[in-house]
């Protein structure tokens, strides 16, 4: 059951993260990535939700959690992931490891970006915007 809660979860949160953005930026002008960035946090906010419910307050079964959590907000955002892993960091105490995690996971995603960028721009072939 949980590897069909994964994949239909996943599907419906692929096709949430299309038509959200999609909706978001047809309706509001701004350079700013609103579609993401409230992708990302509504992402947050399910994932504490449905780890509280799931984890530990037994509301949902591990399958259904799992399904939702890996599956839907895995294909709708991996930011609500790296929130709720930061939030536990912080909850044990680990505050460090947190912070670590917590500036060097945009960080380094920044600088990776940038080298995927001109690693494709540079080493690949082929025109386009």
């Amino acid at each position: 059951m949980r590897l069909f809660y994964i994949i239909l979860f996943g599907v419906l949160g692929v096709l949430a993260r299309y038509y959200t953005g999609l909706g978001i930026t047809r309706n509001v002008s701004t350079p700013f990535p609103l579609g993401t960035f409230l992708i990302n946090i509504v992402g947050a906010f399910v994932i504490g939700l449905i780890y509280v419910l799931g984890v530990e307050k037994a509301a949902i079964s591990e399958d259904l959690r799992i399904g939702i959590m890996v599956g839907f907000l895995g294909g709708f955002t991996t930011f609500s992931s790296y929130a709720l892993e930061a939030a536990r960091l912080l909850e044990q105490g680990e505050i460090s490891t947190s912070m670590l995690y917590l500036l060097l996971s945009p960080g380094l995603g920044l600088l990776a970006a940038f080298g995927g960028l001109f690693f494709a721009r540079t080493f690949i072939g082929g025109t386009g915007a």
